[in-house]
Formats: structure tokens, sequence, C-alpha cells
């Protein structure tokens, strides 16, 4: 059984609330965050096929300048990446195909000439530290939520 406990942490200004959610002891910091096409400088290309080999797994790759949270140690682009779902657990092809819409409506949204937005919802474990009342990330990479092979689409404990 999972217990948890969630509640918004002081962010420096330029931030969006960054939520904090305490499971077992552990702290898990994600945000939603509006993905619009200026925001993406790469995203992997597949076919639906292709997506159901991978697991679901894709990355993206975003503009440092534009992510709310600073990435001093990031020399280029942020590497946004869609964990692999692993096939052989219970309702892995939901969870992969849930994956696939969001794929779509990114694949969707770089391709038109309208300004449109995805929220989505990230993950900054493992590699963030909050310091001094601000959060960093330590490493390029960031994830989009994920509990046991499915995308989370919100923010919050998971239950």
């Amino acid at each position: 059984m999972l217990w948890g406990l969630s509640f918004i942490s002081a962010c420096n200004a330029i931030s969006p609330s960054v939520v904090t959610s305490i499971t077992n002891n552990n702290a898990y910091y994600h945000l939603k965050y509006s993905l619009t096409k200026e925001k993406i400088t790469y995203i992997d290309s597949f076919t639906s096929e292709q997506f159901i080999i991978n697991g679901g797994q894709f990355e993206i790759r975003l503009k440092k300048s534009e992510f709310p949270i600073s990435a001093s140690n990031c020399k280029s682009d942020l590497i946004l990446r869609m964990p692999w779902t692993n096939p052989e657990i219970v309702n892995s092809h939901i969870f992969i195909a849930e994956k696939y819409k969001i794929y779509n409506d990114i694949q969707n949204l770089t391709r038109s000439s309208q300004p449109n937005a995805v929220d989505i919802y990230v993950e900054l474990n493992p590699y963030v530290e909050f310091k001094k009342g601000e959060f960093n990330l330590t490493q390029c990479n960031i994830y989009f939520r994920q509990s046991k092979g499915q995308y989370i689409s919100k923010i919050g404990n998971l239950k």
C-alpha cells in the first residue's frame, strides 16, 4: 500500500509550482508543463508498430532556456524521455496505447501552424536537487511521469 503526502514546494519566481509527493519516505518532484512546438528541438519518429516494439518509449529534446527549472550543469538541450513499459505486465497494451496518444499529440503539435499546446506531466527525479528554495536539474535528463509502466497524467499523490 502506498501512503503519501503531497504539497506545493516553494520555488523561484520563474518556476511553476513543483509538487512534492512523499512516498515511503522518498520525495518525488513533478510538475505540469505546457509543451509548445517552440520549446521542442527534436522528437523521435516511429510507426505505431515500432512504438509498440519499443514499449512506448520515446524522447523529445527541449530548449533548455524554455524549461522552467534551471539546469546549470547542462550545456545543451534537455532530454525528456517517456520510460519503457514492460510488455509482460498486466494492462501493458493499454499503457502503451495511452503513451502513443501523448506521442501523437506532441507530433501533431510540432506539425501544426496553430499556436497550440499539449499539457504533460514531468517527473524531475532522479536528477534534481532543492537548495536554498530553488530547484536545479543536475543532468540534462527529465522524464514523463510514470508509475509501474503507466504514464501518470496528473500531479499529486498516485492514490
